[in-house]
């Protein structure tokens, strides 16, 4: 009788614990959030064609790129890069590379070109350059959350700074 009972309690373990294997397997209960992103471009009010620069020489772009993600994370590294030198080589020069060197503070938004809380150029005084009018771009940004990769064209009525 002992032996039926040790015997039903051990299926019963195993059963909880094949159990617990598949919520976990199926459920991604555990898996941290996918980092999603979107953009936009709008004129920048700001922008006065006949000053260009703001003080300390970082250039003012015609145009605001505004990159919003579905959740606040912690940036260690931002870099935007055409898609053809992507595809080639994935550690070649970005038009803008922001990394991070101690915890930066969680944003939801990044504007191109602007500076983001906590973090630096990666190359000292270099900012972001001017993108071209119908070209396909991609934002590569590492968090402590995670990783994403973000692809978007530029339409062809883009501004040019002058």
């Amino acid at each position: 009788m002992a032996a039926k009972n040790v015997r039903n309690v051990l299926l019963l373990l195993g059963l909880l614990v094949l159990l617990g294997v598949a919520i976990y397997q199926w459920m991604d209960y555990f898996r941290p959030l996918d980092i999603q992103l979107v953009h936009t471009i709008r004129p920048n009010s700001r922008y006065e064609a006949s000053r260009p620069n703001r003080a300390g020489g970082r250039p003012r772009l015609p145009y605001q790129l505004t990159f919003s993600l579905n959740q606040p994370v912690r940036l260690k590294e931002v870099r935007v890069l055409p898609s053809a030198l992507l595809a080639t080589n994935r550690y070649g020069p970005g038009l803008w590379h922001m990394v991070s060197d101690s915890n930066s503070v969680p944003v939801r938004s990044i504007v191109y070109g602007q500076p983001i809380r906590g973090m630096r150029p990666k190359v000292r005084g270099a900012w972001a350059e001017p993108l071209d009018p119908g070209t396909e771009y991609t934002l590569l940004v590492e968090a402590v959350e995670g990783a994403a990769q973000y692809t978007f064209r530029t339409p062809d009525s883009l501004p040019r700074p002058r």
